[in-house]
């Protein structure tokens, strides 16, 4: 049976909307919100990404990350406390002397502002963020900048410019932001950045993901990698919401509730 034309614009239309408000869904999840089967998902997600309104990734969709993610200062004003506690757990391990990468997240952006008030001898910081450049070019801190192509909604540079000038660092500390923590790993906003924050983890000896609590159990766009050596975590989130989501405590540092 033929389904109506508008039947199917109103359809699309709603799974544009709910991308938007989502950010990322995965396949069964759009099949049971809109009770169609995976071939009609499918097709529509290819006429959405035809027309530029979604991007398609394996097993999902996103709204296109540059156009539909909140900007970094629309995400600023988002459990700000909870975000400079993370920041002062991660300050003690940048020590005298280190090479650390910050992250263009909201998150590490917190840990930044603490830098010149902390006042630690010999600390340089290698970013791909414009709000920690912008916020740390004033101070003595020594600081060094990513090639790259700018994102402007998110102020990050990324790309393959981006990837190559992190290969020629080595860190010792690096800060990352993310999206999402579940029993599959951490999750971020777009391949892109995961892609970026590979590269990173690859360079540093120790990497710490900061992540408020209300972002654990949930999945986003891109699977940065399980928790585990090097990467580990650091969040508000209590040892029982941990618990429920089988994160394991191993890979936890800081405290927990």
């Amino acid at each position: 049976m033929r389904v109506a034309k508008n039947v199917v614009e109103a359809r699309r239309q709603l799974l544009a909307d709910l991308l938007q408000n989502g950010r990322y869904l995965a396949l069964d999840r759009i099949c049971q919100e809109l009770s169609i089967s995976p071939a009609t998902a499918r097709r529509d997600l290819s006429e959405l990404e035809r027309s530029g309104r979604v991007k398609r990734t394996p097993g999902g969709a996103l709204a296109r990350f540059t156009a539909r993610f909140p900007t970094f200062h629309e995400r600023l004003r988002v459990q700000a406390p909870a975000k400079q506690e993370l920041a002062r757990q991660a300050l003690p391990y940048l020590l005298s002397g280190f090479t650390v990468y910050i992250d263009g997240g909201t998150t590490p952006y917190a840990l930044a502002r603490l830098l010149p008030e902390a006042d630690i001898p010999g600390l340089k910081v290698v970013t791909n963020s414009l709000p920690v450049v912008d916020y740390l070019a004033s101070t003595s801190v020594s600081l060094h900048v990513l090639g790259g192509s700018l994102i402007p909604r998110q102020s990050l540079l990324l790309g393959a410019e981006a990837i190559h000038s992190i290969g020629k660092w080595k860190f010792d500390v690096a800060i990352l932001g993310a999206e999402g923590l579940n029993q599959n790993g951490v999750w971020n906003s777009a391949p892109e950045v995961v892609e970026l924050q590979r590269a990173v983890i690859r360079q540093s000896h120790r990497s710490f993901v900061l992540l408020t609590s209300d972002k654990i159990g949930k999945q986003a766009a891109a699977l940065l990698g399980p928790l585990s050596e090097p990467l580990r975590l650091i969040s508000d989130a209590s040892a029982k919401q941990m618990e429920a989501r089988r994160i394991p405590q191993s890979m936890i540092q800081g405290k927990t509730r």
